[in-house]
């Protein structure tokens, strides 16, 4: 998205703010979306690849894996 878009956005939602309340919901909706995406891409660096992308590696966080529970009883 670049700056003119992003622009464009903003514009768009400000026509919905009328009170304080309704610019807090919208500033925690932004930065909640925000922290997320950029969690998101830091976890897709960290791994290697994105989400929901098959991967070689046996231990991927899209997968099923099967899983042994070791206990006292055995």
């Amino acid at each position: 998205m670049n700056k003119e878009q992003l622009e464009a956005f903003a514009r768009e939602a400000a026509k919905t703010i009328k009170t304080e309340s309704d610019l807090n919901d919208f500033r925690q909706m932004l930065t909640k979306v925000t922290v997320e995406t950029a969690l998101n891409a830091e976890l897709d660096d960290h791994l290697g690849y994105n989400r929901h992308q098959p991967s070689d590696v046996e231990n991927s966080r899209n997968g099923y894996t099967s899983k042994l529970l070791k206990t006292e009883d055995g």
